[in-house]
């Protein structure tokens, strides 16, 4: 049994690796021996990967439904995510399949590796890992027919018009429902007849639920009456038995989300370790006006385009993270007191391949003790970030640092980074923590130019003014 285990799940694993087996082609990136061996060097359809996906994971879905006799719950666990993440690796590849734009369909590609490494993340504690990683090469691909997976486009909402919700949320009853949960599921039903922006408004409350909203759930926008008066919270965390993306209170997949005026919220306590407000993997979505509040790891922006705007973000270590293209713009960034005998590390950017387009841009935004800390005045336990991938990516410009920042700026992520792999870059910023002359002196590490620093502006960096504009959120297309 175990054995069969095994095969099956590493036949989804392997058929990941086709996407980084195109870019590798293509760009010459580090995959290239192990795409070979895999899928072979005449291996150039892309329709093949994604009927194959959709025939081993039908496959593990039985295989799932059969007694476990030799599986601990955590391997269980782990795999019914991985299931959801290669439902969210088909929608990336259907994309590339039918677009033609080059960026767009790296970008896509990217996020499906991003996936499969999030997949492997929930098996990081497990004696099966090795095995895994033993048996990936020794698999090939099988080929199968499968079903469309159909991809709903990107509907206008009309910019400066009263914005028309679709369904009313309200716990006094004077709505639709009483949960944001009931709105999203009476969303999922509409979606299926119409394919234009659906908006569900939630009227002022504290929503104590667990919000996942589905990859097929595309254009969808959640409206509050603003920032600590609607409040969706939860306190699920990892210290008691979850996967990090398992304690999320909202879990957002599909494609042109928008939410606005509305605080996600994590209450578990720095004392629970990772426990995330909202995590993010939906491409072109904006949070305008919206709060993050949580302590380890608050705001997970896991991969795509993501753009923030006018935010208040709280936590303490590695609480912006993930490895999405993600741009947050005169944003407010709250540093909360940590645990004793630990530090802060506002972000911890989870870029893998160097040759990715993704990384945070952080923007006309200020860096400062949440008001509920017990932070002085220079108290040097606060990093800019932390590396959690080789490739880390994250730029600082024109922002203003409060004196909470250790003058070295950056730490490595558990005294073993990669200083010549890294890209972290200040521009223009101020405030007392702002001098860059005691920073770290990692190869990695770049104070930039105009020209240099222009290449992370919403217009180029997201290309931005594609698709922001139709939404009617502001926002400043260049540095």
């Amino acid at each position: 049994m175990l054995k069969t285990y095994l095969i099956l799940f590493y036949s989804i694993i392997s058929l990941i690796f086709f996407t980084s087996c195109e870019v590798s082609r293509r760009d010459q990136t580090p995959f290239t021996e192990l795409c070979n061996h895999i899928m072979g060097p005449e291996f150039e359809s892309r329709d093949f990967g994604i009927k194959a996906m959709h025939k081993t994971r039908e496959t593990l879905e039985r295989f799932l439904a059969m007694p476990h006799t030799m599986l601990d719950v955590q391997a269980k666990t782990s795999l019914m995510d991985c299931l959801e993440l290669y439902k969210n690796v088909i929608n990336h590849l259907n994309l590339s399949k039918k677009h033609t734009n080059a960026a767009d369909v790296r970008r896509w590609l990217i996020a499906a590796v991003v996936n499969h490494q999030t997949c492997l993340n929930g098996f990081k504690h497990s004696n099966l890992l090795r095995l895994f990683e033993d048996m990936l090469v020794e698999l090939e691909a099988s080929n199968s027919h499968s079903p469309t997976i159909h991809n709903h486009g990107f509907v206008q909402l009309s910019e400066g018009c009263a914005i028309q919700a679709n369904f009313v949320v309200a716990q006094d009853g004077s709505g639709d429902f009483s949960t944001v949960t009931e709105a999203i599921e009476a969303a999922e039903n509409q979606r299926r007849i119409v394919t234009n922006r659906l908006v569900i408004y939630v009227k002022a409350g504290i929503y104590k639920e667990n919000i996942y909203i589905k990859n097929s759930m595309t254009n969808l926008m959640l409206y509050g009456d603003g920032i600590d008066a609607t409040v969706i919270t939860n306190d699920k965390n990892i210290f008691d038995g979850l996967l990090t993306s398992n304690t999320a209170t909202v879990q957002v997949w599909g494609q042109g989300f928008v939410a606005h005026g509305i605080t996600f919220e994590n209450t578990a306590g720095p004392e629970k370790q990772q426990a995330i407000a909202l995590l993010s993997a939906s491409d072109q979505s904006i949070f305008y006006k919206c709060s993050f509040k949580g302590n380890q790891d608050t705001l997970c922006l896991l991969q795509n385009r993501q753009f923030l705007r006018e935010c208040d973000i709280y936590g303490t270590i590695d609480f912006i993270f993930g490895d999405a293209s993600a741009v947050l713009q005169n944003c407010n960034i709250y540093v909360r007191t940590p645990l004793p005998g630990t530090q802060n590390t506002i972000t911890a950017q989870g870029r893998i391949d160097p040759s990715s387009n993704t990384g945070f841009v952080i923007e006309n935004s200020r860096v400062m003790p949440a008001p509920d800390s017990s932070l002085v005045d220079g108290l040097a336990m606060t990093y800019l970030g932390r590396p959690w991938r080789d490739y880390s990516r994250v730029v600082y410009i024109k922002c203003d640092l409060d004196n909470v920042i250790n003058p070295a700026g950056w730490l490595p992520f558990r005294g073993d980074s990669a200083f010549g792999k890294v890209y972290y870059a200040e521009y223009m910023n101020t405030g007392q923590s702002a001098d860059t002359g005691g920073r770290i002196k990692w190869p990695g590490y770049h104070v930039l130019t105009t020209e240099e620093a222009e290449q992370f502006s919403v217009r180029l960096f997201l290309t931005g003014e594609s698709w922001i504009p139709e939404t009617g959120v502001p926002f400043s297309s260049d540095i």
